[in-house]
């Protein structure tokens, strides 16, 4: 009877011995760019394992079935660093001693791993697998126990999506008809205006030519620079508008094209331009002027009084010089179109609602679909992005951007802003 009291004792000897753990305290995931940092305090003073075993830790990040395992670290009580050392000289190794994220029972350790960021990581957990090296019948005890839980390690960079409709846009910047000071008449001559001219009648062309395509409306803008009156500055813009009109249907005689057919969005001063363009610029007072645009209790006429008192009148001169040019301009903005034939308005915006559900994959095999639609390109690179392929992403965006889709300069900003690229 004694003997077996004697088993038992022992039995429950080595189970405390096993069980005995070091403390995890202080635990952390973060990110920066493309990098994972794990940190944590690894404290061996008061638990972690008897003086004759190894306590092995081994953290990893996991989201469901999808595991990182990270470097390990080894907790040696005082007799089993002896016996090691003591092996290791007998086999010759002489210099042996503990090396990195190995340590002695009674010492606090800081823990630091960094690993490359994976797209399965938007929700990812912290845990740590414990083992005893030197006990051979206490088994493998493993479990995850740091409460280190859903940090979003690989967030998706906030993404526009364009729903597609009747419209195609064919840019704004880059198709504006740039006219001579205080005049309404084209001339193809100057401010690469031939250029763009080809251009425009490009973008028509391409609807027109679609058997499926019915133009319905032509959007277009006229502008002019704040130089002149606000009342000869709104009459200037809306007949430099109309002046492209007239051109569009003199150089188009057989597409039925009337007066009818486009709209004036505006004709007025363009202080959003001047903005867009300072902004974009290197020159000298522009915050001034920014500000001075920016300024809602300033109208119209007293910003221009207050730009031209600036400095003596330098920058109002260089402003004049440099930048009114692109603001005295005609826009072609958009066509609309009757369709009898287009399924991929709906193929793209189905596409469109799976990516508001986050269903990444599913968006993208559906938008593939109508890809060669440059209305699906923008859906595609977000479909693609959500899933963390950047690189591909981007590639479609930029596809997007011959489309003269705006969204698409925005997400690959985002994708560039997040994670530099």
């Amino acid at each position: 009877m004694k003997k077996l009291f004697t088993i038992i004792l022992v039995a429950l000897s080595t189970f405390i011995e096993a069980s005995a753990q070091a403390l995890i305290t202080n635990e952390s995931l973060t990110r920066e760019k493309r990098k994972v940092t794990v940190k944590f305090d690894v404290d061996s003073r008061e638990n972690s394992v008897s003086s004759k075993l190894k306590e092995v830790l081994v953290p990893f990040i996991y989201n469901g079935t999808d595991t990182m395992w990270l470097n390990t670290i080894e907790v040696y009580g005082k007799d089993r660093f002896k016996r090691e050392r003591q092996t290791n000289h007998i086999n010759g190794n002489k210099n042996w001693t503990l090396g990195e994220r190995q340590v002695l029972k009674g010492d606090v350790y800081t823990y630091t791993d960094i690993v490359d960021v994976e797209p399965w990581m938007a929700e990812a957990n912290l845990a740590v697998r414990r083992y005893v090296v030197g006990c051979s019948s206490c088994g493998d005890d493993k479990y995850a126990d740091m409460d280190v839980t859903e940090q979003s390690l690989y967030p998706i960079p906030p993404y526009v999506i364009t729903d597609a409709s009747k419209k195609w846009d064919f840019g704004q910047d880059e198709l504006e008809v740039i006219f001579k000071v205080s005049k309404i008449e084209i001339d193809s001559t100057v401010f690469n205006n031939e250029i763009t001219f080809e251009h425009i009648l490009a973008a028509v062309d391409k609807i027109h030519s679609n058997p499926n395509y019915k133009i319905e409306k032509i959007q277009v803008s006229g502008y002019a620079s704040p130089e002149g009156s606000p009342e000869f500055n709104t009459w200037l813009g809306e007949n430099r508008a109309k002046a492209l009109i007239d051109y569009i249907i003199e150089h188009r005689p057989d597409y039925g094209l009337t007066h009818e057919t486009f709209e004036i969005v505006n004709g007025e001063e363009n202080w959003i331009g001047l903005r867009k363009i300072l902004v974009a610029s290197n020159m000298d007072k522009k915050n001034d002027v920014i500000a001075i645009i920016d300024d809602s209790n300033i109208q119209g006429e007293a910003k221009k009084t207050k730009i031209k008192n600036m400095d003596g009148g330098q920058t109002w001169k260089k402003m004049l010089r440099e930048i009114y040019p692109h603001l005295r301009s005609a826009r072609y903005l958009s066509v609309y179109y009757d369709s009898t034939n287009d399924n991929a308005v709906e193929i793209i915006n189905q596409a469109n609602n799976l990516i508001r559900a986050k269903r990444f994959e599913e968006a993208y095999n559906m938008a593939m679909q109508v890809a060669s639609d440059m209305r699906a390109h923008n859906t595609i690179g977000v479909a693609l992005m959500g899933q963390g392929k950047f690189d591909e992403a981007i590639v479609w965006f930029k596809k997007a951007l011959e489309g003269n889709c705006p969204s698409a300069q925005k997400n690959i900003d985002a994708i560039k802003a997040e994670y530099g690229y």
